[in-house]
């Protein structure tokens, strides 16, 4: 699983860190490392999930059942 870090600086201005370790601690403490390294204050660690879709079945797909709905008609 890969991860990304959020980490701000002196004007509370987010900054994402990326290419951190697959494992949850790595993660951690790499972005930590980066951080500290660029003068920013770290924050959290969160898992980067590509391509998931939230929500409902019902409301993933409404636009195609009224299309097909408005079709029928």
């Amino acid at each position: 699983m890969k991860f990304y870090g959020i980490a701000v600086n002196t004007q509370n201005k987010s900054a994402v860190i990326n290419n951190l370790p697959t494992d949850y601690l790595g993660a951690v403490k790499e972005a930590k490392r980066i951080a500290i390294k660029q003068g920013l204050k770290y924050q959290f660690v969160k898992p980067a999930v590509n391509g998931q879709k939230e929500g409902a079945t019902l409301t993933k797909f409404a636009k195609v059942r009224k299309a097909l709905k408005s079709v029928k008609r």
